[in-house]
């Protein structure tokens, strides 16, 4: 009952405060309410304590140094083996000292360990349902597709919302089938797994129940989304969220907008033109396990305003990873090629092509995977690999590069990367 007072505590919260996002002053105003309180608590960090100033941390850093910075007394070894029972087992109700534990494999596929004390999940619960679920009397049932499952996700329900997690390790077939006869209000999933519900949907004639779809996890391209609205007709919704918590929402424009009334953004750009950079986050609602100037390997390009009204911090768009850009090698000299280009390069080349893949081998490898009308395949690759080629000239890089059809590098239970560099 407590932890459900407590969700209702700051559903309340979050829909008083949604006027003030609509002001920069009100917003800098809350956040800083919210920064003297996690102060008091950082002082539990043994990372933290004692330091006036904060040095910038990455994932390596935060999971080398897990068992001095959470503030709970958890150590690393304890969480990952629970973490990684809770993976074998399927049951994904894991906690130490009352604590939810998660395991996230990372779209780099480093693992990561997250915390969440009763008090976290409640203000994770209710941020979701005020910002991403909406908030309603009404009796709606959520899908949920994911590799994992957590008692973070399940603490969502309620009488007037049911949550129903789909096993990214079990049948697909089978999920699809238990999907319909769900007939859920809401589906959350990554794209790649949206796209496949979409073409069941469509070859199979089904009419969708569907009145809000939520893309989380992967990259949600322009390709995909046209896909999805013109099968479901409606708007598809996107949620940034990762280990290091809930970042940005869409607001109805259908723009990503930062949580900038507890999360302090700093901005490390990426080329001369200021328009890329990787976000430096620190979460002011984060108590159990501390996120404090946390850079993200995630290339953003940000947004001078948005039509909404939100003063927020709003993204134009998630390029991908950094660990993603196309490097090269040219007379001792880094040239680098953003995902951006490549997709352009790719999307370019032909109408027919409807799902696509680019992974980097080396400086004279490139390996492409398309779909495409079996007709144009071969008048599609051939303008494929002219258009890379052309790109890569375009930058100054002459390599003799071999370009080569390879076959889709992904497993369903990973975050599908369109743009991989594997070197």
């Amino acid at each position: 009952m407590m932890f459900k007072l407590r969700i209702l505590y700051h559903l309340i919260l979050f829909k008083w405060r949604q006027k003030n996002l609509y002001n920069e002053k009100s917003i800098l105003n809350i956040r800083n309410k919210n920064k003297k309180k996690w102060v008091r608590n950082l002082k539990k960090s043994s990372f933290y304590k004692g330091k006036s100033e904060f040095p910038i941390i990455n994932k390596k850093i935060f999971m080398d140094n897990f068992d001095l910075i959470n503030t709970v007394g958890i150590l690393k070894e304890d969480a990952f083996k629970v973490a990684l029972e809770a993976e074998e087992s399927r049951d994904f109700s894991s906690e130490i000292n009352n604590i939810t534990i998660g395991l996230s494999s990372g779209t780099s596929g480093n693992k990561g360990i997250f915390l969440a004390s009763p008090r976290e999940k409640a203000i994770w619960v209710a941020s979701i349902v005020s910002r991403v679920i909406g908030f309603s009397f009404k009796r709606r049932t959520v899908a949920f597709f994911l590799r994992a499952n957590s008692n973070l996700y399940e603490s969502t329900k309620s009488k007037s919302l049911s949550f129903n997690f789909f096993d990214l390790k079990s049948s697909m077939e089978e999920n699809l089938i238990d999907l319909v006869k769900l007939s859920p209000n809401i589906l959350v999933a990554q794209p790649s797994v949206l796209v496949e519900v979409a073409n069941y949907y469509k070859t199979n004639k089904i009419t969708s129940s569907f009145e809000k779809i939520i893309s989380v996890a992967e990259v949600l391209e322009n390709d995909q989304k046209r896909l999805l609205k013109n099968i479901f007709k409606i708007n598809i919704d996107q949620v940034y969220q990762c280990t290091e918590g809930f970042l940005a929402y869409t607001c109805k424009e259908g723009n990503l907008h930062f949580n900038d009334d507890w999360l302090f953004i700093e901005k490390k750009y990426l080329d001369k033109e200021k328009r890329r950079f990787h976000p430096i986050i620190t979460d002011y609602l984060r108590y159990s396990q501390p996120l404090v100037r946390y850079e993200l390997n995630d290339v953003l390009h940000e947004m001078d305003s948005c039509p909404c009204g939100l003063k927020s911090l709003c993204i134009e768009k998630i390029e991908g990873r950094s660990d993603d850009v196309f490097t090269f090698k040219v007379a001792r000299k880094k040239i680098k090629i953003f995902p951006d280009f490549i997709r352009r390069a790719i999307i370019t080349s032909s109408d027919n092509i409807s799902n696509y893949q680019v992974i980097k081998y080396s400086d004279t490898k490139i390996g492409v995977f398309f779909n495409s009308t079996k007709a144009n395949r071969k008048e599609d690759f051939a303008r494929i690999k002219v258009n890379l080629i052309n790109l890569f000239e375009s930058f100054g890089i002459k390599n003799d590069i071999n370009i080569i059809e390879i076959e889709l590098d992904h497993k369903r239970t990973n975050k599908l990367k369109r743009i991989k560099n594997a070197n």
